[in-house]
């Protein structure tokens, strides 16, 4: 297998056809994963295609993968999908495993067992990707035990009749994780109201405004459409920053402080990003030059992680933060 990245699934492709110099028709192309653009800035992924050459081997696989009948680039889309039941069944080994590690006082990250309750990736990746090699080696235990099990011979008439659980998928993950249910009705009345909170001080602004919201598990994202954006926004930012204080103020004076919230004005907040983090790298290039540490303005806490996942990227500096918030500041320092 040889994978290629692209900032999108085409621009992968031509990179990998150039390197091993193959036209389209002489080359098995697989989709390993398609790209993400992330949220400002954050969980972007590029595109990753497998390319190898034609051959007896590879053809015979595909063929073997695709589908009568369905057009050979939608074979290529497709991956092996499992059944619900399988999930289950696998979540219902995986949660076991983690009860019995936490009794024994070891600590699985929250986070870890949301991403793998909401299937945002495959159990095992998710895992894998947080270290948890443990958890992993225990799966495979329990997996290998019911695969070694010797299936008893029985007449069919002796087999008795499947019971259908009556309980679904959403309500096993409900009596599994109750915290998580209750997470889950807090953020949607979180957004109801931290939304309304914004809609009275603009219009108290006395401006015309509509605010559209979405939410995960722990982030309100609340995007405000309106003629008269410059007067929200403010001069640098400045009344949307003091917007962005204040909701989120509200939200953890109401709710967990878990949570967040991320106010954008039109794509104000995209251009932002993309100034932050070309500013970012002028100040890398400036503390490499002469050697000393570059203090930025004040920030608030989604920009200063835009700033130092930045300055991860570059070699020879770092970035620390200091102060507290609203005043909470981004140091760039060369590396010692």
């Amino acid at each position: 297998m040889v994978i290629f990245t692209g900032r999108t699934v085409e621009d992968a492709i031509e990179k990998g056809l150039k390197e091993l110099n193959l036209s389209r028709l002489k080359a098995h192309i697989k989709v390993v994963s398609r790209e993400k653009k992330g949220f400002f800035g954050f969980g972007k992924k590029p595109a990753q295609v497998d390319i190898e050459g034609i051959n007896e081997v590879t053809a015979h696989r595909a063929n073997q993968k695709a589908v009568k009948g369905v057009p050979e680039e939608v074979n290529q889309k497709n991956e092996p999908v499992s059944s619900k039941f399988e999930d289950t069944m696998e979540l219902r080994k995986v949660t076991g495993i983690i009860k019995k590690m936490e009794e024994r006082g070891e600590v699985i990250d929250d986070s870890v067992k949301e991403d793998i309750v909401m299937h945002k990736k495959k159990t095992q990746t998710i895992l894998e990707e947080a270290g948890h090699t443990e958890v992993l080696e225990a799966l495979e235990k329990v997996n290998e035990a019911e695969t070694e099990k010797t299936p008893e011979v029985v007449e069919v008439s002796d087999v008795p009749k499947p019971v259908r659980s009556e309980q679904s998928f959403e309500e096993f993950v409900a009596s599994e994780f109750p915290a998580q249910r209750e997470l889950s009705k807090d953020i949607e009345k979180a957004t109801e109201e931290v939304a309304e909170y914004v809609k009275k001080i603009i219009y108290e602004m006395d401006i015309e405004a509509t605010v559209e919201t979405s939410h995960n598990r722990r982030q309100i994202n609340l995007q405000i459409e309106t003629p008269e954006a410059g007067r929200v926004i403010g001069y640098h930012g400045k009344v949307l920053k003091s917007l962005q204080l204040l909701s989120q103020n509200f939200l953890h004076d109401r709710y967990s402080k878990n949570f967040s919230v991320i106010l954008n004005v039109h794509d104000y907040v995209e251009h932002r990003t993309e100034t932050l983090i070309e500013f970012t790298r002028k100040a890398a290039s400036r503390v490499l030059e002469t050697g000393k540490d570059y203090v930025m303005d004040p920030m608030s806490n989604s920009e200063r992680k835009i700033v130092h996942k930045t300055i991860t990227g570059i070699e020879g500096v770092d970035s620390y933060s200091e102060g507290n918030d609203p005043n909470r500041y981004v140091v760039v320092t060369a590396m010692r």
